[in-house]
């Protein structure tokens, strides 16, 4: 992600968050299915998906405790 795009999900509520997360999700198990079937060419885009989750579950965190950046 970018810094811009991450600036924007600081202003995103939180069911736009959780509907992201979940989405993530599915995008990251179907991306590990086709690494292990071989079928995925990028083999980066499951760590880059990994991240992305880690990234959207901490500014999820954030906005429920109240955290300012």
């Amino acid at each position: 992600m970018k810094k811009k795009e991450l600036n924007e999900l600081h202003t995103k509520s939180t069911d736009e968050l959780k509907q992201l997360i979940k989405k993530t999700q599915l995008e990251l198990i179907r991306s590990q299915m086709e690494q292990k079937a071989g079928k995925l060419k990028n083999v980066h885009l499951v760590k880059q998906k990994r991240h992305d989750l880690a990234r959207l579950k901490t500014i999820l965190k954030e906005l429920e405790l109240g955290v300012e950046l």
